[in-house]
């Protein structure tokens, strides 16, 4: 694990658990670990492919290109009214995001693939 963003995850407001789960998922997946805009990323060949969010109402999973993304759970929601590109898987808490594992696997592998053409 990189020690930039396990120190972010100890030292910021992020919710420890709900961070150190999709930590862990997307580390699994193949996926590098970055610090993009002051938040955790991951990366594939240097592309970001998500960014761990976190709100005062929820945790989220932001694909970065998630308009590309086929969306056959209907998960993924606009981040704003105006959002053009960006997608969020968004969680209430570490049991959520834990049940979804799959999901959240199936549709990184989607966006890694999408981030490649």
């Amino acid at each position: 694990m990189n020690k930039t963003i396990d120190d972010i995850i100890k030292h910021s407001d992020l919710r420890h658990e709900e961070t150190q789960e999709l930590q862990n998922i997307l580390l699994e997946a193949g996926l590098t670990e970055e610090i993009k805009w002051g938040k955790p990323a991951f990366t594939k060949n240097g592309k970001v492919i998500v960014v761990i969010q976190d709100f005062k109402k929820y945790f989220a999973l932001l694909f970065y290109n998630g308009h590309l993304l086929s969306d056959p759970k209907k998960v993924l929601q606009k981040t704003g009214p105006n959002t053009k590109i960006g997608r969020q898987i968004r969680f209430d808490d570490a049991a959520e995001i834990r049940k979804m594992k799959s999901t959240i696997k199936s549709y990184v592998k989607e966006a890694v693939a999408a981030s490649v053409k």
